[in-house]
């Protein structure tokens, strides 16, 4: 057996037998123990199961009472259950547990900030490195240690600073995904420019709290050509159709855009006739403003790409949507479209609903505010054998 992914019900299985099975495993490539590990556990792993490169080791979580009769998580991974797989040089993929204070009282075990680095610097191979909701970045500069270069192909990184992206491009030069959010009022460009001066060629990126500046606009024109997946949390409410023309032309290979803002000089003006081809291999489109004329702003993506498969639209202003989706059947727009999500904001009637079904072939998840008595529609679906959910609020 070269992969073993777990099921709910295995959670119950007690230890021991894990540390029986484990010790014969020895040509697993892929192994899921979320939930289910312990310092126990990865002990056998580390000396029986060499050739592993993708492993979960989201520890096992047990409930007790703490002395304040409260009940109390228990986890059951340390730093030293991290320490004995350091010899699974193979390694590409590790999702494991937050870094936690070592040195706080806490019932159980914990692994630390030191302890993950310690490990990472281990692991030759290591591209992707899952911990929910941690500042991986973070965590990599923190360190006093001389690490580097690491094989790590994605990072999030909270908090940054231009020294801190120096540091974390040098730690990991070969980074392929990168995703930055700057909270502070200062030094937005200085971010920029350090991306822009490195050799990163990042296939994707996400900048959380900047805006489209002459910065932006400079690390676009050397990186963007690398780029298939851009999105941008404009913080300033000022982004133009300028600018999202900039980012169509900087960016020729892009199949994921997301632009979330509240600019309100997102506008399209009247007669505008677009000269040039940008967008073309756009697949997922993501958009979230209250204030742009969302007619037209999607008239003018899908005129641009009629490879869409993906579409999330996030609005904060209640508006009926029949005559737009009608617009868009009618053009074709939808013709590859598999997944659309639309904002509890955008009224749908049952009728247009019903139509968007029969219409797009390749629809599979449709989400959308339904007020109407659906039971006909969801009948409709039954009845055709549709692989497709329709889901409400």
């Amino acid at each position: 057996m070269t992969i073993f992914r777990k099921t709910h019900l295995d959670n119950c299985i007690p230890e021991k037998f894990w540390i029986d099975a484990l010790s014969s495993f020895n040509r697993l490539v892929v192994l899921d123990l979320k939930f289910i590990c312990t310092d126990e556990i990865l002990h056998v792993i580390g000396l029986n199961c060499l050739l592993l490169e993708e492993i979960n080791i989201v520890s096992r979580v047990d409930i007790c009472k703490s002395v304040f009769n409260a009940s109390a998580l228990v986890r059951n991974v340390s730093n030293a259950g991290l320490w004995s797989i350091k010899n699974l040089k193979h390694l590409r993929v590790l999702a494991m547990d937050q870094p936690r204070n070592e040195n706080a009282k806490r019932v159980g075990r914990c692994v630390s900030q030191a302890g993950i680095i310690r490990l990472v610097s281990e692991l030759p191979y290591l591209e992707e490195l899952q911990i929910e909701s941690c500042d991986i970045g973070s965590t990599l500069i923190s360190t006093e240690l001389n690490i580097g270069p690491l094989s790590l192909r994605k990072i999030n990184y909270h908090f940054a600073s231009a020294e801190g992206i120096r540091k974390l491009i040098k730690i990991c030069p070969y980074l392929r995904e990168l995703s930055v959010t700057h909270l502070s009022e200062h030094n937005k460009d200085a971010i920029l420019q350090q991306i822009s001066l490195s050799d990163l060629k990042l296939n994707r990126l996400d900048l959380s709290f900047f805006s489209y500046t002459e910065s932006m606009h400079h690390l676009l024109m050397g990186k963007g050509v690398y780029l298939t997946h851009f999105s941008l949390w404009e913080m300033d409410h000022c982004l133009t159709l300028d600018a999202v023309i900039s980012i169509g032309r900087c960016c020729p290979n892009l199949t994921s855009l997301c632009l979330m803002t509240q600019s309100k000089c997102f506008v399209m003006p009247r007669y505008f006739m677009l000269q040039e081809e940008i967008f073309s291999k756009l697949k997922s489109l993501t958009l979230g403003n209250e204030h742009f004329n969302i007619h037209q702003i999607l008239t003018f993506f899908l005129s641009c790409t009629f490879c869409l498969e993906r579409l999330v639209l996030k609005y904060q202003t209640k508006i009926n949507f029949d005559d737009t989706l009608l617009n868009l059947l009618a053009k074709g727009s939808f013709r590859n479209i598999q997944y659309l999500w639309l904002d509890c904001t955008l009224e749908v009637s049952k009728a247009v609903v019903t139509q968007v079904i029969q219409n797009c072939e390749k629809l599979q998840m449709f989400t959308v505010d339904l007020n109407e008595d659906m039971t006909d529609v969801h009948k409709y679906i039954s009845e055709n054998n549709l692989d497709f959910q329709l889901g409400s609020y």
